[in-house]
């Protein structure tokens, strides 16, 4: 059974209570814990870090996986090195206090043009990521992100079958997918359902040659498809929905929502 699930974006203390108010109103105590009051996990205030956990025992919020933006940085950075060292041990210590078991990471930015060996490098890098956290008892998964080694379907597919590792799975975003490709989810989705262990729900368009995210159902990376053929395929994991757009609106959640909970009725 699919599980929808709401990434975590919060901007002010008083935030948290709203947010998982009309979380736990939609029937949704599933969060992906990115970013809490401006800061992204685990770099957290310690006042918003005892806000987070007290909020989430109030409203009886759960967590599928953390994202602490591990390697969204050139390769030639020294942050790729920071992160690798310092960002990652961090991390899953700041995951396993709270009972999470599941890491995403992203592709580190691809140079332009590309430099010899960076795949390579990449792949590495990746590997030697995945294999301390599964020696911890994590599972690690492959965010794809415009303008990363991680950006098309063919870029994730090559990276995943080189990282090769049982527990290194992939997070579907159409939405960035579109952004990098423009094509429809389709051809990319056949060679990646295999791997797909975790799926982000975003709709938009491009406009003036810029991606523009707008509420389900009302863009053009089809939300709809997306979600049928992960039911026609029994894909079992979870849905997260980034239901933001531009501009915000108070209505943008319960209307993709709604928009959401059609396609699984």
């Amino acid at each position: 059974m699919l599980s929808p699930t709401k990434s975590i974006l919060t901007l002010s203390p008083d935030s948290l209570p709203k947010i998982f108010g009309r979380a736990t109103e939609a029937g949704i105590r599933s969060f992906e814990l990115r970013v809490v009051e401006g800061k992204r996990f685990p770099m957290f205030e310690p006042d918003a870090w005892d806000r987070l956990k007290a909020q989430s025992e109030a409203h009886g919020i759960q967590y599928t996986a953390v994202s602490p933006g591990l390697f969204k940085a050139p390769l030639q950075s020294e942050l790729i090195q920071l992160h690798a060292d310092h960002l990652l041990p961090m991390g899953l210590d700041l995951a396993d206090a709270i009972g999470v078991k599941t890491l995403i990471l992203f592709g580190p930015t691809r140079a332009e043009p590309e430099l010899p060996g960076e795949f390579e490098q990449v792949v590495e890098l990746i590997k030697t990521a995945v294999d301390k956290a599964v020696a911890r008892g994590f599972t690690v998964q492959l965010e794809n992100l415009p303008g990363s080694w991680a950006d098309t379907s063919d870029a994730c597919l090559a990276l995943l079958k080189a990282v090769d590792r049982p527990d290194f799975g992939y997070v579907w975003d159409t939405g960035n997918l579109y952004e990098a490709e423009q094509e429809h989810f389709r051809a990319g989705y056949e060679k990646l359902k295999p791997y797909i262990r975790n799926v982000h729900l975003k709709n938009g368009a491009v406009v003036d040659g810029k991606m523009v995210w707008k509420r389900y159902g009302e863009g053009v990376t089809d939300v709809k498809g997306q979600v049928e053929a992960l039911i026609a395929d029994g894909y079992e994991g979870t849905l997260v929905l980034e239901a933001a757009c531009q501009p915000h609106e108070l209505e943008d959640f319960p209307t993709s929502m709604a928009y959401l909970n059609s396609i699984l009725a």
